[in-house]
C-alpha cells in the first residue's frame, strides 16, 4: 500500500493541518511510480494548533512525534519521525506552506527483511 501525507502550514488560522491518503486498490507493478490524486483516498485528516506544535518541536522529534500521533492518524515510526522532520523544516521556512510526503510500504518491508539476512 503506498500513503501520502500532505503537511500544510495554515498561517492564518495558526493551525498545522495533516491530511492522510492511501492507495487502497490494487496496482500494477508498471504503475507503482504514478502518483496522481485519483489513486489515493482520504483516510484522516488533523489539526493542530499552532502553540502545541511549536512547544513540542522545542521538546525534541521525540515529543513532536507524540504529539502529532493521535488515534486517529497513528503512522507507524519510521513514517512518523519524516513527518516531524517535514514539520519542523515546515516551521523553519518562511516560504513553505505544504509539504507532500510519498511512502511505499513495499520499501519499509523490504528494508525490515533485508535488516533481518544481515
Amino acid at each position: 500500500m503506498r500513503q501520502k501525507f500532505i503537511i500544510k502550514n495554515n498561517n492564518p488560522k495558526s493551525e498545522l493541518n495533516i491530511k492522510e491518503y492511501a492507495n487502497l486498490d490494487r496496482e500494477h507493478k508498471n504503475n507503482l511510480l504514478k502518483s496522481n490524486q485519483e489513486s489515493f483516498s482520504l483516510l484522516c485528516e488533523e489539526t493542530y494548533d499552532k502553540e502545541l506544535i511549536l512547544s513540542a518541536i522545542g521538546k525534541g522529534k521525540k515529543n513532536l512525534v507524540s504529539a502529532i500521533r493521535t488515534h486517529n492518524m497513528y503512522p507507524i515510526i519510521m513514517y512518523a519521525e519524516k513527518i516531524a522532520d517535514s514539520v519542523i523544516e515546515l516551521y523553519n521556512t518562511e516560504n513553505n506552506l505544504s509539504v507532500e510526503l510519498l511512502f511505499d510500504d513495499k520499501e519499509f518491508l523490504d528494508s525490515v527483511k533485508s535488516t533481518k539476512i544481515t
